[in-house]
């Protein structure tokens, strides 16, 4: 019933089947930061952190969290853009995503300080001692894979779902018409 009480609310719902629901939040933060917008993405999931850049910030209401470049690096210890590496190394149990056996945070985020990027790790694994270095070694050919499915897509084509572009996201009234808004905010309610 939620989905319809946000229309009735005048906002859209956009569900598009057999798409992530991440990749079409990833989409449409990406559309309204290019477009000038200032986008603010409510969510508590950690994957969430790869689209933070100066148009995108993350709010989390649950912990009241808010998450900026310097947000998302004082948080995980790395970049909004090496939040993929960091995932894909530590994997993710809850998402299926392998990783790196014993590799928490700190490893993660050590790593990464050290060679910059997971294809850094990758390249420079034989430099990694101990059994950590054991693990990094048979973790090497999924690790392009745990980084492609911790990838939130930026890219999908949504014209056929957005007729009017990112205006089809504004509230409507019950007639059809727009509501005033003085914002250039782009807002969106979960599907």
């Amino acid at each position: 019933m939620l989905p319809e009480l946000v229309r009735l609310m005048g906002w859209p719902v956009l569900v598009i089947p057999g798409v992530e629901a991440d990749d079409v939040i990833g989409t449409l933060a990406q559309q309204g930061g290019d477009a000038g917008m200032k986008v603010i993405v409510s969510t508590g999931d950690k994957d969430m952190a790869q689209l933070v850049n100066e148009q995108v910030t993350l709010v989390n209401t649950m912990s009241g969290e808010t998450f900026d470049s310097k947000g998302v690096m004082a948080k995980f210890g790395v970049r909004p853009d090496q939040i993929r590496d960091y995932l894909a190394l530590m994997g993710d149990k809850v998402d299926n995503v392998p990783g790196v056996e014993k590799c928490g945070p700190k490893t993660a985020v050590k790593w990464l300080a050290q060679y910059g990027s997971l294809e850094g790790v990758m390249a420079n694994a034989a430099d990694i001692k101990g059994k950590v270095g054991e693990n990094l070694q048979a973790a090497l050919p999924y690790l392009p894979l745990s980084y492609e499915l911790v990838t939130i897509k930026t890219d999908l084509d949504l014209h056929g779902e957005l007729s009017e572009g990112l205006d089809s996201l504004r509230r409507q009234t019950r007639n059809g018409r727009n509501w005033q808004s003085n914002s250039n905010a782009l807002t969106s309610a979960p599907g």
